[in-house]
């Protein structure tokens, strides 16, 4: 009994960690090999009018929006242009870019939104911690469940080893997949 228990708790750990590897290997691959990802055609436009204040500087004015639309993302400051009629900056996030430009005499601001694709935010949770500006709760968790599947993936792979050494019946088999086991874990820690 205490074997079948053991084995459905390896498979559970190694089930709850499975899209935590899919996904980091997805974008282990397309960060070494510089593989473009993001799509830049605009799938949404709208426009609403807002009350922001046009004598912040450019940053301040761009979070001002950001938060006044509730949008959530980070202001790359490169993206900002600026004239007395007219202000145009950009937000960014794993899922999608948004393309913002605001008439200062009106107060209108036109929101271009372009989504980036499902491979792009998969390679944006290789880095991603969950601190996006006006990001709900649930994204901020991610970083959570990152730590939760390292540790799941270690215990799984201790559990998992401990397993195959003790009920492992045929010796050839220790040795063969022990070194591959050793080696494999030599040439990670190298890399």
């Amino acid at each position: 009994m205490k074997k079948i228990l053991l084995i459905k708790l390896h498979l559970y750990a190694g089930l709850f960690t499975s899209f935590y590897l899919i996904a980091f290997g997805l974008s282990s691959i397309i960060l070494n090999h510089k593989i473009d990802v993001e799509k830049s055609e605009v799938v949404k436009t709208w426009s609403t009018k807002v009350e922001v204040n046009p004598e912040l500087d450019n940053v301040d004015l761009a979070e001002s929006l950001r938060d006044e639309l509730g949008i959530m993302g980070w202001v790359p400051r490169w993206n900002i242009q600026r004239d007395s009629i007219i202000f145009k900056c950009q937000l960014t996030h794993l899922a999608k870019t948004s393309d913002l430009t605001l008439d200062f005499k009106s107060g209108i601001v036109q929101v271009e939104e372009k989504p980036k694709g499902l491979i792009a935010v998969l390679n944006g949770l290789h880095f991603f911690n969950g601190n996006i500006p006006n990001v709900p709760f649930v994204l901020r968790t991610w970083a959570v469940y990152q730590w939760l599947t390292l540790l799941t993936l270690f215990a799984a792979l201790g559990l998992g080893l401990w397993l195959w050494l003790k009920y492992s019946r045929k010796t050839w088999e220790l040795y063969v997949f022990g070194s591959l086991f050793i080696f494999s874990c030599i040439l990670m820690v190298l890399i």
